[in-house]
């Protein structure tokens, strides 16, 4: 369903939905919805790393 700005705000009116705004977090080629993620793929990633450096 495509709709307009006016008519976007009007619908969401009727139907009691609110917007709020998402906060994306980057690493790498990756974008993730939250902080954890994004810091678990960042270990792993230095993990590795390390890992082939002591070889």
């Amino acid at each position: 369903m495509n709709t307009d700005t006016t008519n976007e705000a009007e619908l969401m009116a009727r139907f009691g939905i609110t917007k709020v705004p998402a906060f994306r977090y980057h690493y790498g080629d990756w974008r993730y919805s939250n902080l954890q993620d994004a810091l678990t793929q960042a270990r792993r990633d230095a993990a590795s790393d390390t890992h082939r450096k002591g070889k």
